[in-house]
């Protein structure tokens, strides 16, 4: 039963072990990382670069903040280094925050007080140089070190733990004398290396489109801030005029980078500008005196010295060529030049460019050179260069173009004074430790001083100089820049390095052997996103729509001042600041095309204050289109149809220069009533200039169709009331003697109670009333008997009998039996006509009763008397 057991033992291992391997190898997820509980932010740090002549301590000074949610006690803070960099990976792992620096740990020492939550309190911590490790940093050698800040405290009731640190590297070039020790002198190389400094003077775009006669306007007001004594750029300008004056080897070595656009934006501030806030509201900006200052003080500083001039709003050239921009990228190469040269009063190195980053594949080469460009200053990491080759010297660039040159720059300086690629970082919190976080601010050239130092300890190269590249955006102010131009001046009285014009450097080539570009992927992933490169191609069309359309005469300024300076802002989109930050890019493409926008809107139909008011069908619009661009423009107005109104086509017309002008549209009303249509101004190929304008026009005008309509009804009229009286005349009986009435007719119908009727009864007259003068006997009228009906029922519409009415129909034999029934009137039987001896002789009174005389009772039987009206 052993091997039986030993071999199903062997399964279980061989079937559950990768499992469990699995299981245990399978990465947790890490909780997330509470914010840093502390925040060290250092001012100074003196020596710079230490030496056998200088201070015998080192001193850090800065401001610690409380930027956690406890309050932090039990502080402490101390300066530690690690051991000597020896080589280049070593010094690339110090940069990005991977090297030890634990070699020489003093002890902590305890600020006095806990720290709330929000509170800051000042620091400043001094170290001997030399002496025991307990208390010093026990220097003992040369050579660059790695050296580190660290804070520790108690974050609330949690354990003690690293709750800040910064690191920097420090040159030690000697030792000086504490008193026990010998001061220690560097040996100096057999050769100083020779070197160039990249000096950029940079920001980024915050200028917004404008037109001449607008008042300039800026996203944001960071720049009065800066310009002003204090301020990043107004120190970086102070610091090239003081720590490298006229005549300093620094200065010779010293080439200016600048942004025609920087230089542009603070001409134009001195004179006034605007800012737009968050909300869209604008306010007057407060940097324009401290713009003016600022722009005469650099170029003062930079009379004489080499000047290199980025493209317009430092365009990355190689987004935009990748985005079929390739002719918007050679005007801002072409622009930036001119317009430095211009703002400063000093020539540029006219064929010279330095790209983003200082790399560009095959596309932005021709790109390039297609805008003058001759020589370029590359980085290494951009070029095919042999292995083991050093980051220096100028090489042939393999371009199917004219021949160009490259300056190479060494990539490790470039890291040192830009942003670390890579963050080694640990969790922050109870028991965890902060990373440790390079030198920013005052002493952000810190880390650059150290890698010269360290190649400046090497060999010269034996081609061109050591170019020092800090990136376009260098995060240095003032006191930076000043702390760098001074201490490479120590590195120049100290003979490792020796000042090398850049000029001179690109004009010789060391390496006569054509070297491919290499443009690397993550410089390609850090390119100005292609979605705010797209942008802007709409808005260059928008331009030169609205450039065709203006009329170049003397009524305005010059043309090319209108839109030369739309189309160069156009670019701000694919600036090289935006690399990395799409979501910067996308906002500046935004608020690019909301602006363009906006000026094109600027010429517009005026809305009235009432509505248009016509009286006629053919009553014409009086439209008012304003201009509010600086020059005569030639647009057409069209005015949209909509039913009852119709509104003809109107000439293009030309507008005066911030001015307006009246113009008429033929209009024809159709009916009466409110209309609304819209008014667009287009440019002379059709282009929509801004959203319409909304009219609303009121018309008590009969137009063609109501016209149309009261004709017709009218005569339809006329048409029908004569034919009724036609009618009316032929069915009319002609007057004459009596004649039998028709049957049916009013005559006959039968006498019922629904309705009164008049009957001719004989009336009795008196002998005397009935006897005529000459013995004749006289005929009395008959007296009319009222037979009263229901009091609501209907009168009866046909005619009385008499003398001038038909005579009724033939009597009914009364022996004959009940007379007929009409077929259309039921129960009303005709009435019989009265007979010759009936009828008596008229008299004019006989219709009055007679006084004295009894009145014949003329009642029916069966029906009751008739009673005079208002009897009881």
């Amino acid at each position: 039963m052993k091997p039986v057991a030993a071999l199903v033992a062997i399964l279980v291992v061989l079937l559950v072990g990768p499992l469990t391997g699995a299981a245990i190898a399978a990465p947790r997820q890490p909780a997330p990382a509470p914010p840093a509980a502390l925040t060290l932010a250092l001012d100074d740090l003196a020596p710079r670069v230490v030496t056998a002549g200088g201070p015998t301590v080192l001193t850090v000074t800065g401001t610690l903040t409380n930027t956690g949610s406890e309050t932090v006690t039990d502080i402490g803070i101390r300066l530690q280094r690690g051991r000597p960099l020896t080589t280049e990976g070593e010094v690339r792992d110090a940069l990005e925050g991977g090297a030890p620096t634990d070699a020489i740990a003093p002890q902590f020492q305890e600020l006095p007080d806990a720290l709330g939550v929000g509170e800051r309190v000042p620091v400043r911590i001094t170290v001997p140089l030399r002496g025991a490790p307990e208390t010093t940093l026990a220097l003992a050698e040369t050579g660059v070190y790695e050296l580190l800040v660290n804070v520790n405290g108690v974050p609330g009731d949690g354990d003690r733990a690293r709750l800040a640190a910064v690191r920097m590297l420090l040159p030690v070039l000697g030792l000086p004398d504490d008193g026990t020790d010998a001061p220690v002198v560097v040996d100096a190389p057999a050769a100083a290396t020779p070197f160039s400094l990249l000096y950029p003077v940079v920001d980024v775009p915050r200028r917004l489109p404008t037109v001449p006669g607008e008042p300039v306007l800026l996203t944001d007001d960071v720049l009065a801030d800066s310009f002003a004594p204090g301020g990043r750029l107004a120190g970086l300008v102070a610091a090239l005029a003081e720590a490298a004056p006229a005549g300093s080897p620094v200065r010779a070595a010293t080439c200016v980078v600048v942004d025609a656009d920087l230089l542009q934006t603070a001409q134009e501030m001195s004179t006034g500008y605007t800012v737009v806030g968050v909300d869209g509201a604008l306010t007057p900006g407060r940097g324009a005196e401290a713009a003016g200052a600022w722009l005469a003080a650099f170029a003062a500083a930079a009379r004489g010295m080499c000047v290199i001039a980025l493209p317009f709003a430092d365009a990355d050239v190689v987004a935009l060529t990748r985005g079929d921009l390739a002719g918007t990228a050679v005007g801002a190469i072409t622009a930036g030049r001119g317009l430095v040269a211009d703002l400063l009063g000093t020539p540029v190195l006219a064929d010279t460019a330095w790209p983003a980053e200082g790399v560009v594949d095959e596309a932005g080469l021709a790109t390039l050179v297609e805008g003058g460009v001759r020589s370029l200053v590359l980085s290494a990491d951009g070029l095919e260069l042999p292995s083991g080759a050093e980051a220096a010297g100028t090489v042939q660039v393999a371009s199917p173009g004219p021949a160009t040159t490259a300056v190479v720059t060494d990539p490790l300086v470039t890291l040192a004074a830009g942003t670390p690629t890579t963050t080694i970082a640990v969790p922050t919190g109870r028991g965890g430790a902060a990373a440790a976080t390079p030198a920013t601010g005052p002493l952000a050239g810190q880390d650059v001083l150290g890698s010269v130092a360290f190649r400046a300890a090497e060999d010269p190269p034996s081609g061109g100089p050591l170019v020092i590249a800090p990136p376009h955006r260098w995060d240095a102010d003032g006191v930076a820049g000043r702390a760098l131009l001074e201490g490479l001046g120590a590195l120049v009285d100290d003979a490792l390095l020796t000042p090398r014009a850049l000029g001179s450097a690109a004009a010789t080539p060391t390496d006569t052997t054509e070297r491919a570009l290499d443009y690397p992927l993550d410089a390609g992933a850090r390119e100005v996103s292609p979605s705010a490169v797209a942008a802007i191609e709409p808005v260059l069309d928008d331009i030169g729509d609205l450039d065709s359309s203006v009329v170049d005469d003397e009524l305005g300024v010059d043309v090319d001042d209108v839109f030369v300076p739309l189309l160069l802002g156009a670019v701000r989109p694919a600036s090289a600041a935006w690399r990395g930050s799409p979501e910067l890019a996308s906002a500046s493409a935004a608020a690019l095309a909301r602006r363009v926008t906006d000026l094109r809107g600027s010429i517009s139909v005026l809305e009235p204050p009432s509505p248009f008011s016509l009286g006629t069908s053919t009553s014409p619009l009086l439209l008012t289109v304003a201009n509010g661009l600086p020059v005569t423009v030639r647009v057409r107005v069209e005015v949209s149809s909509t039913s009852g109104l119709q509104v003809a086509p109107i000439p293009v017309v030309e507008i005066p220069p911030f001015g307006r002008r009246q113009i008429q549209a033929s209009a024809e009303v159709q009916r009466s009533g409110v209309f609304t249509v819209d008014a667009s101004v287009r440019t002379v190929d059709g282009t929509l200039l801004g959203s319409p304008s909304r009219l609303q026009v009121r018309s008590t005008a009969y137009g063609t169709i109501t016209l149309w309509l009261t004709g017709t009804a009218g005569v339809l009229l006329v048409v029908l009331a004569g034919r009724r009286i036609l009618r009316r005349i032929r069915s009319e009986p002609t007057r004459g003697p009596d004649r039998p009435a028709r049957p049916g007719s009013p005559e006959t119908l039968p006498h019922t109670a629904e309705s009164p009727r008049v009957v001719d009864l004989p009336t009795p007259a008196a002998p005397e009333d009935l006897m005529t003068p000459d013995g004749r006997t006289r005929s009395v009228p008959p007296v009319p008997e009222t037979v009263p009906g229901p009091s609501n029922g209907p009168i009866p519409a046909g005619p009385r009998t008499g003398p001038s009415r038909p005579a009724p129909s033939v009597p009914t034999d009364p022996s004959a039996g009940s007379p007929a029934r009409r077929p259309d009137v039921p129960g009303r039987f005709p009435v019989p006509p009265a007979t010759d001896r009936d009828r008596l002789p008229t008299h004019p009174l006989a219709d009055r009763p007679l006084p004295g005389r009894p009145q014949p009772d003329h009642t029916q039987p069966g029906r009751p008397p008739v009673r005079p009206p208002g009897s009881r």
